[in-house]
Protein backbone atom coordinates (compact mmCIF):
# COMPACT_ATOMS: atom_id res chain seq x y z
CA UNK A 1 0.00 0.00 0.00
CA UNK A 2 1.81 3.39 -0.92
CA UNK A 3 1.35 5.85 1.85
CA UNK A 4 0.81 9.37 1.53
CA UNK A 5 1.39 12.69 3.42
CA UNK A 6 3.99 14.77 4.72
CA UNK A 7 6.01 11.68 5.84
CA UNK A 8 8.66 12.60 8.22
CA UNK A 9 8.51 16.19 9.51
CA UNK A 10 4.94 15.74 9.88
CA UNK A 11 4.59 15.86 13.64
CA UNK A 12 6.51 18.52 13.75
CA UNK A 13 4.46 20.86 11.30
CA UNK A 14 1.23 19.35 12.97
CA UNK A 15 2.43 20.48 16.91
CA UNK A 16 3.89 24.36 15.71
CA UNK A 17 0.50 24.87 13.88
CA UNK A 18 -1.51 23.98 17.72
CA UNK A 19 1.26 26.20 19.25
CA UNK A 20 1.09 28.72 16.37
CA UNK A 21 -2.77 29.00 16.74
CA UNK A 22 -2.58 29.59 20.33
CA UNK A 23 -0.07 32.45 20.41
CA UNK A 24 -2.16 33.72 17.59
CA UNK A 25 -5.33 33.89 19.67
CA UNK A 26 -3.23 35.48 22.41
CA UNK A 27 -2.03 37.80 20.16
CA UNK A 28 -5.58 38.92 18.45
CA UNK A 29 -7.15 39.10 22.04
CA UNK A 30 -4.33 41.71 23.30
CA UNK A 31 -4.55 43.26 19.87
CA UNK A 32 -8.28 43.68 20.00
CA UNK A 33 -7.84 45.02 23.56
CA UNK A 34 -4.77 47.33 23.37
CA UNK A 35 -6.89 48.84 20.14
CA UNK A 36 -10.33 49.20 20.96
CA UNK A 37 -9.87 49.85 24.90
CA UNK A 38 -7.13 49.99 26.46
CA UNK A 39 -5.91 53.18 24.33
CA UNK A 40 -8.97 54.89 22.86
CA UNK A 41 -11.95 53.54 23.99
CA UNK A 42 -13.39 54.74 20.68
CA UNK A 43 -13.20 54.12 16.72
CA UNK A 44 -9.42 52.87 15.40
CA UNK A 45 -8.95 55.45 12.89
CA UNK A 46 -5.66 56.23 11.54
CA UNK A 47 -4.63 59.28 13.81
CA UNK A 48 -5.08 56.08 16.64
CA UNK A 49 -2.88 54.07 14.49
CA UNK A 50 -0.07 56.45 13.48
CA UNK A 51 0.40 57.23 17.55
CA UNK A 52 0.39 53.36 18.14
CA UNK A 53 2.76 52.68 15.14
CA UNK A 54 5.11 55.74 16.78
CA UNK A 55 6.17 53.39 19.57
CA UNK A 56 8.66 50.96 18.57
CA UNK A 57 6.97 48.27 20.81
CA UNK A 58 3.95 48.40 19.00
CA UNK A 59 5.73 47.64 15.51
CA UNK A 60 7.48 44.87 17.13
CA UNK A 61 4.24 43.18 18.48
CA UNK A 62 2.77 43.91 15.10
CA UNK A 63 5.50 42.12 13.02
CA UNK A 64 5.38 39.17 15.73
CA UNK A 65 1.52 39.29 14.77
CA UNK A 66 2.15 39.16 11.19
CA UNK A 67 5.08 36.81 10.90
CA UNK A 68 2.98 34.15 12.99
CA UNK A 69 -0.56 34.83 11.50
CA UNK A 70 1.46 33.61 7.55
CA UNK A 71 3.45 31.35 9.29
CA UNK A 72 0.39 29.81 10.41
CA UNK A 73 -1.63 30.32 7.31
CA UNK A 74 1.15 29.14 4.74
CA UNK A 75 1.99 25.59 7.27
CA UNK A 76 -1.41 24.73 7.24
CA UNK A 77 -1.76 25.10 3.50
CA UNK A 78 1.16 23.23 3.13
CA UNK A 79 0.45 20.33 5.05
CA UNK A 80 -2.70 20.46 2.86
CA UNK A 81 -0.71 20.27 0.14
CA UNK A 82 1.49 17.44 1.18
CA UNK A 83 -1.89 15.03 2.42
CA UNK A 84 -3.62 15.46 -0.86
CA UNK A 85 -1.54 16.49 -3.22
CA UNK A 86 -0.08 13.25 -5.05
CA UNK A 87 1.67 14.26 -7.98
CA UNK A 88 5.30 15.07 -7.48
CA UNK A 89 5.88 17.96 -10.56
CA UNK A 90 2.42 19.42 -8.88
CA UNK A 91 3.17 18.87 -5.63
CA UNK A 92 6.48 20.85 -6.19
CA UNK A 93 5.06 23.68 -8.54
CA UNK A 94 2.07 24.24 -5.26
CA UNK A 95 5.00 24.68 -2.70
CA UNK A 96 7.05 26.95 -4.82
CA UNK A 97 3.97 29.35 -5.22
CA UNK A 98 3.35 29.09 -1.51
CA UNK A 99 7.18 29.52 -0.79
CA UNK A 100 6.45 32.68 -3.08
CA UNK A 101 3.55 33.93 -1.45
CA UNK A 102 4.56 33.59 1.46
CA UNK A 103 7.79 35.76 1.03
CA UNK A 104 5.79 38.05 -0.50
CA UNK A 105 3.32 38.61 2.15
CA UNK A 106 6.25 38.84 4.57
CA UNK A 107 8.04 41.35 2.53
CA UNK A 108 5.16 43.56 1.82
CA UNK A 109 3.87 43.10 5.59
CA UNK A 110 7.78 44.08 7.28
CA UNK A 111 8.34 47.01 5.14
CA UNK A 112 5.08 48.85 5.72
CA UNK A 113 5.19 48.20 9.39
CA UNK A 114 9.04 48.69 9.83
CA UNK A 115 9.53 51.78 7.70
CA UNK A 116 5.78 53.73 8.47
CA UNK A 117 6.54 56.97 9.68
CA UNK A 118 4.54 58.88 12.54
Amino acid sequence: MKQYGIGSGGAFAWFFQRVSGLFLVIFLLGHFWLLHYAISGEFADFETVRARLALPLFKVLDLVFLYLAVYHGLNGVLMVIHDYVHKGFLRIVLVALLWTLGLTLLTCGTLTIATFKA
